[in-house]
């Protein structure tokens, strides 16, 4: 087995350098930033499952979170507390837990993820898991904190996912006849 305590920090660095910096800049492991806590921001959060079961969440001020989305999008007009800009957070989160995932294949450690759960909030809700990892980063004056909450998964949680699907022997071909035939 690998030293999760170890491991982790570095792997989330690497991801969102990796996730956050291909949307917006590279982002640099900072200081924390008073003005991150206590003012309304966006907290956007993606649950694991499998290997690891937890989430990883990511919150951000809501006028540098229209910034990074705007900056994604290509759009300047984006605003605070818009549609996009909380979806936009969450494709954001999605890319560095995607980055995460794939890190963490090479250690023999798999899950399943959630759909990113997005919403404006000024209260970061406390971690219920075992593990927390908190980091928190900027890029340029855009300042978000991101925390990995996990525990690793018991034999009761790996057998709650259920084993991958097979995939069919047959080629694309073979299945596109199969099912004109059975149309007719």
């Amino acid at each position: 087995m690998f030293d999760h305590k170890t491991l982790f920090p570095d792997i989330l660095q690497t991801a969102v350098t990796e996730g956050f910096g291909s949307v917006y800049s590279q982002p640099r492991p900072a200081a924390n930033d008073e003005n991150l806590y206590g003012l309304e921001g966006i907290f956007s959060t993606i649950y694991l499952k499998g290997d690891l079961v937890g989430k990883i969440s990511m919150f951000i001020r809501a006028s540098s979170a229209a910034r990074v989305v705007g900056a994604m999008l290509d759009r300047s007009d984006l605003e605070e507390e818009s549609h996009d800009t909380l979806d936009g957070i969450g494709e954001v989160l999605n890319m560095v837990v995607g980055c995460f995932k794939k890190h963490l294949e090479p250690h023999k450690v798999s899950f399943e993820i959630s759909v990113p759960s997005t919403r404006l909030t000024g209260v970061i809700p406390p971690s219920r898991w075992e593990n927390n990892i908190e980091q928190v980063f900027a890029a340029g004056d855009v300042y978000f904190r991101m925390s990995v909450s996990y525990r690793l998964a018991n034999r009761e949680d790996q057998a709650a996912v259920p084993p991958p699907t097979p995939k069919p022997k047959l080629s694309a071909a073979e299945l596109l006849k199969l099912a004109m035939s059975k149309k007719k």
